[in-house]
Formats: C-alpha cells, sequence, structure tokens
C-alpha cells in the first residue's frame, strides 16, 4: 500500500510538473524575447534596477526557468560530434579567465551564430546569416512557419538587417552585408509581414540629421546600408515597397498599436534613428498591469508599487544622461512596436504567426561596460514582455501561444565587485590581474545602478537565462543537455541546461502539424 500510494504520488507530480509547464503540444503563436547580451548577472543587475528584488519580472515566474548555452563553432571541416563540450560547468567556474573557453572545434559566438542556431537549428561560424559554417542555406522558423500558413515578423531596437533579426529571416555568408540582406527581407519573395527597427538614413535619435555639403559617396552609401540603398528608400518614400506598408513617424507607430486606424497586411516601421533606439520607457515607471473586460488583474500580472518621487526623478535624469541629444517625443518604445507588430500579424489570420522581438542594444551597453545604460535598455526590454503577456491574456491565451524569453549570448563578463583585482585599471580581466572569486551583482534598490565589475568588453561563453510559458513550453524539458550546480546556486534556479539549438527545435515541433 505505502509503495502503490508514493508512485501515485509520484506519477501525480510528474502530471502537474507537465501541465504547469504546457501540456498542448502544438501552438498557434509563437512569440521569442531575445534580449542581446542579456546574461544571467545583466538580466539580475536589470531587475534590481526595476525593482530593487530579484526575480520580480513577470517571466520570472513562468514554469520553465533554465539556462541555455550559446557557443558557435569553428569553420574547420568536420561534423561536430553530439558529445562536443562547448560548454563545461567545471572549466567555467574555476576562474574568470574560462568565460570565454573554447575547444578545437568551439567558439565563443556573436550574434549572427547565435540567432542563425536559434532560429535554424544549426550551429554555425561566427558571421554567419541562416547558412552553415560552409555556406550553405538552412531552412528557418520564420520560413517553415509561413509553410505551414502561418505569418511571421521581426521587431529590434537595432537596425533591421542587423545580426538577431536577419538570422531570423535571411541567408547570407556575411552578418556585416547589411544593405544585401535588408533587400532580401523586403523583396517581393520576402516570407515577413512585419519588419520593425532602425536604419533610417536622415534621422539619429529622433532628430534629423545635418548631412555634410562634402558628404562623400562611402558616408552616402552607409547612411542609406541598413535600408538596402538609395533606390530602395526612395521607393520607401512614397509608403510603400514591395507590398509593404511603410510607416516612420511616431503618431503611425502608436495608431498602428492601438489598432484604431487601417491596419495593413504587411508592414516595414524604420524608426527615426540610424543607430540603435534608446530605451524610451527606459526609468523605473511602474505601468500598471492590463485589466480585461471583467477589471480584473491578469493572472501573471503582480501587485506592483508605485516608484517614489525621488526613485522617479533619479531613473529619468539617469535615462536623459545617457542618451543626451534625443528627441524622445519622435521615438515609439519596444513595447509600442511590439503591439504593432501584433496587430498586423493577426489580421485576417486564423493560422497563427511566429514573431521575434528583441532588446538588441543591452548588448552594447555591456559592450561599452556601462551598468547604467544596461540596465535602462533592459527596463526598456523587460516592458515589451510585460506587454506581450498582457497581450497573450488579453487577445490569445497560453494553451495556444508560446512566449520563450532569452538571450543570444552573454556580453561583459558582469559579476559583482572584487570579483578579481584589476590592476591595471583598464576595466577587463587580462595579464597581471589576479581572480578572486565570483561575486555577486550588489542591489542598491530600485532606481539605482546596482554594483557590478566587469571582466570584459565582449562576448563570453556563460550559461543565459532561459524562460517559457505556454503550448509546447514542457518540450524544453526533454532537451536538457545538463545540470550546472554552481549556476543553481548562484542564480536561484535548478541549474538544467538546453543549448541554443533546441530553441529551433521546440519552436518547430509546436508550429508543425
Amino acid at each position: 500500500m505505502t509503495k502503490n500510494f508514493f508512485t501515485g504520488v509520484s506519477f501525480l507530480v510528474i502530471y502537474l510538473s507537465f501541465f504547469v509547464a504546457g501540456s498542448a503540444q502544438t501552438a498557434k503563436n509563437v512569440i521569442i524575447l531575445i534580449g542581446d547580451g542579456n546574461g544571467f548577472n545583466s538580466d539580475l543587475a536589470g531587475t534590481y534596477y526595476r525593482y530593487g528584488e530579484a526575480g520580480k519580472e513577470r517571466y520570472h515566474s513562468f514554469p520553465v526557468a533554465i539556462g541555455c548555452t550559446t557557443y558557435s563553432r569553428t569553420d574547420k571541416n568536420v561534423e561536430l560530434p553530439a558529445d562536443v563540450l562547448g560548454y563545461d560547468p567545471k572549466v567555467f567556474w574555476e576562474t574568470i579567465a574560462n568565460g570565454t573557453q573554447s575547444s578545437e572545434l568551439t567558439k565563443t559566438t556573436d550574434s549572427a551564430a547565435s540567432s542563425t542556431a536559434i532560429h535554424g537549428g544549426t550551429k554555425t561560424s561566427n558571421g554567419r546569416i541562416g547558412m552553415t559554417y560552409d555556406k550553405k542555406t538552412i531552412e528557418l522558423i520564420s520560413e517553415i512557419a509561413v509553410k505551414h500558413g502561418k505569418k511571421a515578423g521581426t521587431v529590434t531596437t537595432v537596425p533591421m538587417s542587423h545580426a538577431t533579426p536577419a538570422g531570423f529571416s535571411a541567408h547570407s555568408e556575411s552578418r556585416n552585408d547589411l544593405g544585401a540582406i535588408f533587400t532580401q527581407m523586403v523583396s517581393q519573395k520576402s516570407h515577413l509581414s512585419v519588419i520593425m527597427g532602425c536604419g533610417h538614413p536622415f534621422y539619429e535619435q529622433g532628430k534629423q540629421i545635418k548631412i555634410k555639403d562634402n558628404e562623400n559617396e562611402k558616408e552616402k552609401s552607409k547612411r542609406f546600408d541598413c535600408v538596402g540603398g538609395e533606390k530602395n528608400w526612395e521607393q520607401m518614400k512614397s509608403g510603400t515597397l514591395n507590398g509593404f506598408k511603410v510607416i516612420e513617424t511616431i503618431q503611425q507607430f502608436e495608431e498602428l498599436a492601438s489598432g484604431k486606424g487601417v491596419v495593413p497586411d504587411k508592414i516595414i516601421g524604420v524608426v527615426r534613428s540610424l543607430s540603435p533606439l534608446p530605451p524610451v520607457d527606459g526609468s523605473v515607471a511602474i505601468i500598471p498591469p492590463t485589466t480585461g473586460e471583467s477589471g480584473q488583474i491578469s493572472s501573471s500580472s503582480r501587485p506592483l508599487t508605485t516608484p517614489n518621487e525621488n526613485e522617479l526623478k533619479q531613473s529619468r535624469e539617469l535615462l536623459d544622461k545617457s542618451y543626451e541629444n534625443t528627441d524622445w517625443n519622435e521615438l515609439p518604445s519596444l513595447s509600442t512596436m511590439s503591439l504593432a507588430a501584433l496587430n498586423v500579424l493577426t489580421k485576417n489570420n486564423p493560422n497563427g504567426f511566429v514573431l521575434m522581438i528583441e532588446g538588441g542594444a543591452i548588448d552594447l551597453a555591456n559592450h561599452g561596460r556601462d551598468i547604467g545604460k544596461s540596465v535602462l535598455e533592459h527596463v526598456g526590454f523587460s516592458k515589451a514582455i510585460d506587454t506581450v503577456i498582457d497581450w497573450v491574456e488579453k487577445n490569445s491565451s497560453w494553451d495556444e501561444t508560446l512566449v520563450i524569453v532569452t538571450a543570444d549570448h552573454e556580453t561583459g563578463q558582469i559579476w559583482g565587485p572584487e570579483t578579481y583585482n584589476d590592476n591595471n585599471k583598464n576595466r577587463v580581466f587580462d595579464k597581471g590581474d589576479s581572480f578572486n572569486e565570483f561575486k555577486k551583482v550588489q542591489n542598491n534598490g530600485r532606481g539605482n545602478v546596482p554594483n557590478v565589475q566587469y571582466g570584459s568588453n565582449n562576448h563570453t561563453n556563460a550559461l543565459v537565462p532561459l524562460y517559457a510559458k505556454g503550448a509546447g513550453a514542457n518540450l524544453f524539458l526533454k532537451q536538457v543537455k545538463g545540470t550546472d550546480q554552481k549556476a543553481a546556486q548562484f542564480w536561484n534556479f535548478n541549474g538544467q541546461y538546453v543549448d541554443d539549438t533546441d530553441i529551433f527545435k521546440v519552436i518547430k515541433t509546436v508550429i508543425s502539424p
């Protein structure tokens, strides 16, 4: 009797775990949100800044909360063995110097290779877009979705043809071919219905660019590169390009996000900034959770206290100081862009969609070892995730939509102060510096930038977080590659991790009939 009792309890636990993680095996919609460069400590620092406590982001309570490896491969002409160790927890946690561990066949990834792995399921070499290391085209999740009657779209806070959106939607030997990638994305044969991001040739951070009288062809070409050249732009100025409606003003983005105007079948939204979009809503001000028609707060919303006057003032001052010469009134937030994209993708579309949303400038802030900018970018990204959660609960359901939140790689080797002795004061761990021990990010309360120490100005091989909820989320638990006990203790999760190629596998499974 006792044996049967415990057998029954074990079965019940397994059943409930399966159910909570997302029991449906097919998804009408998939939304993947990528915080570029947003490793575990970057995510923690941003959460400390926004809430003053760890674990308070709404996606932190998703039923699937695991780690993810991100390594890329070399160009060496051999197949990667199934047991290749691109990430070894024992090696990683020995010293900060092992943050970029590699092997004969693996390397620390760039955004092109990681995006290709996430959206194409194949490890490739750095710089490749939608291609194998030996330049063979692979089928991307956006193409598979369209093949099954769904729509596909991409939204980013960096130029529209940069590595992460490109890896979702295009094929190129080099991520640097921005113009050719964009032209491919917007061609008449394009499988995309939504393309949104930066790359405006006449605006920078909401302000008109002062074109030099003696601007040479190289400088001019660079301004138009992200929109595929001047010829493309001339077509876009008319308001259309190859069946895409083109918008650029904040009023147009907000109208499309509200769904009150005419919603087009296909959209290119180029925000008024050539370089990455500043986090318009990056201050700690909290947007009240969405309420449904009944007036009840959605189930995944949390009771939130309003920041006090001093917290709001400090946060706004940091935002204005970090992004000088910005016309905030000319730029949409990532949340606004995401809602606008969702309205286009759901128009007259009973079959669903796959949407990739990128908070692309967390990476840039961490490259620059600027934790102030990093947390502001994180707030803007996490608010976009809140917007997506609200959309699911108001307009769809967790039974038909899968939401994934992750990063393409970690950037900056972010740890707590005094992790190492920076003897030459150059703010990276290098020769002559001595490692102490891995220290935790220091929380200074809501609206205050946490104390950290950067160990690098580049990408690392650290695990990144992966959160999932909704239809098919449980499938990630079947892809676990290992357990990192030290990571589990350090970041308060179970330590299990998958690989970035597993994201593709899960999405392909849930969208394929």
